[in-house]
């Protein structure tokens, strides 16, 4: 019932500093858990479909997936800021605000996507928008989190450059490199020898990697964008997704959800009362700031599916792990609050997949499609 991730964190708990403390965090952990973060983002950039996320509505008085996708997404992190201003001192600067604004409004999209589909749900209206939802708000939310930090690094807002640069750059490829590869037959793309697409997806990888570090921007945007372009060449029906997938979450990506438990600071957290008081706060934030928004699917769909979706995309786990590394790393957050976050991504991921699954019961897949 529990994601392999949170498991991968609690493991990292146990064999670290405050458990049995047999590994502690290091420069070649570290590398292994940057490596790991990478990869992590590529697919979760890989997961995206383009076409879906573009896609109308089937019926003229139904407003298209894309659409209520956008305005889930806005009451999303307006909400979030709402709460976030709540919650936090009111000594808080606006930049530092906004960051916590980003973090609530993630949603995991490694959550969100088999739900649907073990669901039946990914074809209809009804799993569209859940799913085009959570696609918006990690890639608004790499953008953001990415600029943001780049602003608080520099001092200035000329930071966020890079960041556009990058998005900039990503965006030329998507268009472009997709039509010269078409020239090249599938078969030479899809060797199951040579495996050139798995070969080009990881040299992909450092490539926007060096370039972000050029470009003074953040890995988790850069391999993100990396996963959108992969996403434009390489088949949906394509075993080398298995693949990538395989070696991700089979090998490397847990590094990195690891390296999150043996940095995890229990100790901390307990020391002080403000970030465990904010623990129950942030929770209350991320199922409110995803609720309150898919109330808009209530004329389509119903009440009770309504707010079945916005407990699905309550769930948090890759993406809120990764900014709250960011906005620590950058001196925003200290680590008792890092600490409170993890706390908050794993007690979302644990609930919200199960809370859905109560709600939505065993027709819901007939009625939504017939819907759709």
């Amino acid at each position: 019932m529990l994601p392999a991730l949170v498991l991968e964190i609690a493991f990292g708990i146990l064999i670290g500093p405050n458990g049995m403390a047999l590994l502690a965090p290091g420069p070649a952990m570290e590398m292994l858990a940057k490596l790991g973060f990478g990869v992590l983002m590529l697919i979760a950039g890989l997961e995206i479909d383009l076409g879906m996320l573009l896609a109308r509505g089937q019926k003229a008085k139904q407003a298209s997936p894309l659409m209520l996708a956008v305005m889930m997404s806005l009451m999303t992190v307006v909400m979030a800021a709402f709460g976030a201003w709540l919650l936090l001192d009111s000594s808080t600067p606006l930049l530092h605000l906004a960051i916590y604004a980003v973090i609530l409004s993630t949603t995991s999209v490694g959550i969100v996507v088999p739900t649907i589909q073990e669901r039946r749900l990914a074809d209809g209206a009804y799993g569209q928008t859940i799913l085009s939802t959570a696609l918006l708000a990690d890639f608004f939310t790499m953008i953001a989190i990415s600029s943001l930090a780049g602003i608080v690094v520099s001092g200035r807002a000329e930071g966020a450059l890079g960041s556009l640069a990058l998005v900039g750059i990503a965006g030329l490829a998507i268009w472009l490199l997709p039509k010269l590869l078409a020239r090249v037959p599938a078969a030479q793309l899809d060797s199951r020898t040579s495996l050139p697409l798995v070969r080009l997806s990881l040299a992909l990888l450092f490539m926007v990697a060096w370039l972000a570090e050029r470009l003074e921007s953040e890995l988790v945007l850069a391999a993100f964008l990396a996963g959108l372009l992969l996403g434009q060449i390489i088949p949906r029906n394509s075993h080398r997704r298995e693949t990538l997938e395989a070696i991700g979450y089979g090998f490397i990506v847990p590094f990195f959800f690891i390296n999150v438990g043996l940095k995890f600071d229990i100790p901390a957290l307990f020391a002080s009362p403000k970030a465990l008081l904010l623990v129950p706060g942030f929770v209350a934030v991320a199922f409110a700031n995803k609720i309150i928004p898919a109330l808009l699917l209530v004329p389509a769909h119903g009440r009770k599916m309504a707010v079945a979706a916005g407990l699905l995309l309550s769930a948090r786990l890759s993406l809120i792990v990764a900014a709250s590394d960011i906005a620590t790393r950058i001196g925003v957050l200290d680590t008792a609050t890092n600490a409170a976050m993890v706390l908050v991504a794993i007690i979302s991921a644990a609930l919200a997949p199960l809370l859905f699954n109560i709600l939505v019961d065993r027709k819901a897949p007939i009625l939504a499609n017939a819907e759709a």
